[in-house]
């Protein structure tokens, strides 16, 4: 059965690639995408020691990955020893445990349709999974100073269950189609529960082999090791009616079904499904690439941990991030092509009119609580204004919205909730301005009154908490520092209740977005909590 993936047109340019075929694969890979012949022999230096404690299951998994390649009795021996050797030595070289279910043997496979020397299929191998399958980056990492326990090691090298990957693949879904994010998770249907074949094997379980072949060669020549999260994307937005369809179906249904969805491809349709892959990421803020290509792509060489895992977004993002950077140049006059924003700062008034971008719409996230009657007015002017911009060709013109805030949590709550408002609308293209407000001031230092309208040093947020140099002489008494200290002791409780107030919020927050409860019910329950919390603040 073909698919029918349909090219959505576009003036964004893609990278231009080519399909080769299989016969012509093999040394395309090897010279010009892992240039392994680089790398030597690193067989070289296994002990030739077959004595992990899965050593049995590694045996029995590369001669059924061997069964399924056809060979004649004499290729299927050797082939079944060179494939346990490299997976041998890479589990004991990376420090990672070998599961039947991690989807080495399937790379495997299809590597060794291409007939490679032993040390350049390992190469080709180690390549491979290093340079473009996702880690998993566990919380004992991010929370843990010590890199070197082997335990450690091997379960951040893996792309697994629950993972970070699957986080940032919610995220793109968000982006990209609300909707159909919003019903899997009403169903409690996260990303691992059916992409993780996906990525772990970049789709060589699922796909048959020319279909793979077809696939790694776009892939392998864009080297761009998030195409796989976009590949992932346009499956799922293409299985949107079929989804919608199962309606109230078992929820391991459903899964299956999407789990399998890869099957359906054929080698015809790979074009048009990688072009449109591409497509939807020119439609995506880049800056998250930066966050997440070491931690779930770059491997420490000294501890063999994934580089900036101590860096990463929170998992439970409420949308999309974007850098301060990407929103400067993005909206610049002559920017060229890509991702423009809308961009919207919903501080406070008398913040807005103390420092803002020249093109913000300001949106007073106050008022959603506060006067929901002219909440709902600015709604309707801000969506008047963006069109309006689109239609002239201004340089505040973007249909991806940017909601900005000051950048201090206990302050963003009203922000996270028209965040939350918006994204309940299942509305398309929404992100955050990562650091808000604070970040942007920091990145225009060294030009705020050129970057920033209406800048006044009195009363900006920023400039007032530097702390200034007025020449005064301050009481010098212990009477003064007993009492100076209650009061930095009273202001210290209680900016730290304001914190756990916003975290235990911005959880409340994320369960909202994540539809625990019916429509009308989530709605309610998510802003009385909301409120008590800002009142009880």
């Amino acid at each position: 059965m073909i698919v029918t993936l349909v090219l959505l047109e576009t003036s964004q340019k893609v990278v231009p690639y080519q399909l080769i075929s299989a016969q012509k694969f093999g040394r395309f890979v090897i010279r010009n995408c892992f240039k392994c012949v680089r790398k030597g022999n690193q067989l070289g230096n296994f002990n030739g020691l077959f004595d992990l404690a899965e050593q049995a299951v590694i045996r029995r998994e590369c001669k059924s990955t061997v069964d399924r390649l056809g060979n004649d009795s004499i290729e299927k021996l050797a082939l079944v020893s060179d494939l346990e050797e490299i997976i041998t030595f890479y589990s004991k070289s990376k420090k990672t445990a070998f599961r039947a279910d991690n989807g080495w043997t399937d790379l495997l496979q299809l590597l060794s349709v291409l007939k490679l020397p032993k040390p350049q299929l390992y190469n080709c191998f180690n390549a491979l999974v290093t340079r473009y399958i996702p880690k998993y980056v566990p919380v004992s990492v991010l929370q843990s100073v010590t890199f070197f326990v082997s335990q450690t090691l091997g379960d951040s090298q893996e792309c697994h269950k629950d993972g970070r990957p699957f986080h940032l693949f919610r995220l793109l879904l968000l982006y990209h189609d609300p909707e159909l994010c919003s019903i899997l998770d009403t169903k409690k249907i996260t990303p691992d529960l059916y992409a993780l074949q996906w990525f772990q094997g970049l789709f060589s379980s699922i796909c048959d082999i020319d279909v793979c072949l077809n696939m790694w060669d776009v892939y392998l020549q864009q080297a761009d090791p998030f195409l796989v999260f976009f590949l992932g994307l346009v499956l799922l937005v293409n299985a949107k009616e079929q989804i919608e369809g199962l309606g109230m179906e078992d929820k391991d249904k459903i899964i299956e079904t999407l789990k399998s969805a890869p099957a359906a491809l054929e080698a015809d349709d790979i074009e048009d499904f990688c072009s449109l892959a591409q497509y939807y990421a020119s439609k995506t803020p880049q800056s998250f690439r930066r966050h997440y290509q070491s931690p779930l792509f770059g491997i420490h060489k000294s501890t063999g941990v994934p580089d900036g895992v101590q860096n990463l977004p929170e998992s439970q993002a409420l949308c999309l991030p974007v850098s301060i950077e990407e929103l400067l140049h993005a909206n610049e006059l002559g920017a060229g092509e890509g991702v423009r924003y809308f961009v919207v700062d919903c501080r406070p008034a008398d913040q807005y009119n103390a420092g803002h971008l020249p093109t913000a719409f300001h949106l007073d996230a106050n008022l959603m609580l506060q006067n929901p009657a002219e909440f709902s007015t600015a709604i309707q002017a801000l969506v008047a204004t963006q069109k309006q911009a689109l239609e002239s060709g201004s340089s505040a013109a973007g249909e991806h919205l940017c909601f900005m805030g000051s950048g201090r949590e206990e302050e963003d709550q009203y922000v996270h909730m028209v965040i939350a408002n918006f994204l309940q609308k299942t509305t398309q293209y929404v992100s955050y301005a990562r650091g808000g407000y604070s970040a942007l001031h920091q990145a225009l230092e060294d030009n705020l009154a050129n970057g920033i309208t209406d800048h006044n040093p009195q009363s900006c947020i920023c400039c007032v908490s530097v702390p200034q140099d007025s020449g005064s002489t301050l009481p010098n008494s212990s009477s003064f520092a007993s009492k100076t200290g209650n009061l930095f002791n009273k202001l210290s409780v209680f900016g730290s209740t304001m914190k756990n107030r916003a975290a235990e919020t911005k959880e409340k927050l994320s369960n909202y977005i994540k539809n625990d409860f019916p429509p009308e019910e989530r709605f309610v329950e998510f802003f009385s909590v909301c409120f008590s919390n800002l009142i009880s603040s």
